[in-house]
């Protein structure tokens, strides 16, 4: 399943997804497919007849395609086998969850064709049986020089993500033991934190009688062992976290391009403005944008973005206009 299978709850009960949330979902998967898996990045740039909630179902469509996918026990394998002295993972036993850094992955004294991943646990070196990695294992984005002490999981920190009742009736659990190794940033999220705080609580799906916000889709603070993305404030003064270039931003508004686009000048961008937005605003991202064109040997795809939504039976809504780049 998908998110395309959610429903909406409404006043009158639950209703099928409306048209524009069915496109940012279509949007986010274009710019995953396209853009992250494919490596061919593209910047959009939307007016909307209201920007509120619509970046953050962008970026469920990219969270969705990860959940979705049926990645094969070899893939898997392979993941771990390339972790490098120093990384971190949760280990998960009887006893407890506890972070704890790899020290190798080396061949099975005892089974053939089977591999061993050496851990730190405690005051000991642990062999997790290649067997056991898709039931006690979760690898984190993170990544140091040398080993770091064990430790256990906070109480207010939830390991992987079995605690989503909504995740766990929408897709299978083989698929979300396997999301579990593959952490990483999918997205950039760039908008107001008391707002999108606010709109991440909200209860509004709902599935085969269970309900969920989207917050069982974006996983971008550290209240889960799992994260999908990363939040950054329009507000911000300073950025210390590591940028990844190939990483795509979404701004939430044009408040948000215009603060922090110096932060983010080589990522793929997709920019949010309603029909609301002060015209100073909307005339100095206009002219950005323009100037950005002009200057670089850039191609527009609206039209190529415009046949894929053709092709996945995708309506444009009435009130939305857009114009893409690469």
């Amino acid at each position: 399943m998908t998110i395309k299978n959610l429903k909406v709850l409404s006043r009158k009960g639950p209703i099928d997804i409306p048209d524009w949330i069915d496109f940012a979902f279509e949007l986010g998967a274009y710019i995953n497919d396209h853009g992250i898996k494919y490596k061919k990045s593209i910047n959009l740039i939307l007016s909307l007849p209201s920007e509120q909630f619509f970046s953050l179902f962008i970026a469920m469509g990219i969270a969705d395609k990860t959940f979705s996918k049926n990645k094969q026990m070899r893939s898997i394998r392979k993941t771990v086998i390339n972790l490098e002295k120093g990384s971190r993972i949760i280990y998960q036993d009887e006893q407890s969850a506890r972070k704890a850094s790899v020290i190798s992955v080396e061949p099975s004294p005892v089974f053939k064709n089977e591999m061993i991943l050496k851990i730190k646990d405690g005051k000991i070196e642990r062999g997790i049986p290649e067997r056991y990695w898709i039931d006690r294992v979760i690898l984190l984005d993170e990544e140091f020089d040398e080993i770091k002490r064990t430790r256990k999981v906070s109480k207010k920190q939830q390991v992987g993500l079995d605690n989503s009742k909504l995740l766990r009736a929408l897709y299978t659990s083989g698929q979300l033991n396997k999301v579990e190794f593959y952490p990483g940033d999918s997205f950039y999220l760039v908008g107001n934190s008391g707002q999108i705080n606010e709109f991440m609580g909200n209860e509004i799906f709902i599935y085969e009688g269970v309900k969920g916000t989207i917050k069982d889709f974006l996983y971008f603070d550290n209240s889960n062992s799992y994260t999908n993305g990363k939040f950054f404030s329009s507000q911000m003064k300073r950025n210390d976290v590591e940028i990844n270039d190939e990483v795509p931003v979404i701004y939430s508004d044009l408040f948000s391009f215009i603060k922090q686009d110096k932060q983010f000048t080589k990522n793929p961008k997709i920019i949010l403005s309603s029909r609301t937005d002060n015209e100073n605003r909307l005339h100095e991202v206009k002219e950005e944008l323009r100037r950005e064109l002009l200057q670089s040997d850039h191609k527009i795809i609206t039209e190529e973005i415009v046949e894929y939504l053709k092709s996945t039976g995708v309506q444009i809504p009435l009130g939305i206009e857009f114009l893409a780049w690469r």
